[in-house]
C-alpha cells in the first residue's frame, strides 16, 4: 500500500484507527498514573530512612552552618 492509497482509505472512512488510539491513550495513562504511585512511595520510604540516620558532624564548621538554610 502506498501514501496515496493510505490517504484515500482514510478519508473514506475504511481505515478507522480510534481503538488503537484510546487504547494507547489509557496505556499512557496507566503508566503516568503508576509511575506517580511509585514515586511517592520512595519519597515516603526514602523520608523514613532519612530519619533513621544520623547526621554526620564530619563536614559541619562555623561556615556551613552559617550559609545553610535550616
Amino acid at each position: 500500500m502506498n501514501i496515496q492509497e493510505l490517504i484515500q482509505r482514510r478519508f473514506t472512512g475504511e481505515l478507522n484507527n480510534e481503538a488503537e488510539y484510546i487504547e494507547l491513550l489509557v496505556q499512557v495513562f496507566a503508566v503516568l498514573i503508576i509511575g506517580l504511585v511509585l514515586w511517592r512511595i520512595m519519597a515516603v520510604f526514602h523520608k523514613k530512612k532519612k530519619a533513621k540516620r544520623k547526621p554526620s558532624v564530619y563536614f559541619d564548621s562555623t561556615f556551613s552552618k552559617s550559609w545553610k538554610k535550616k
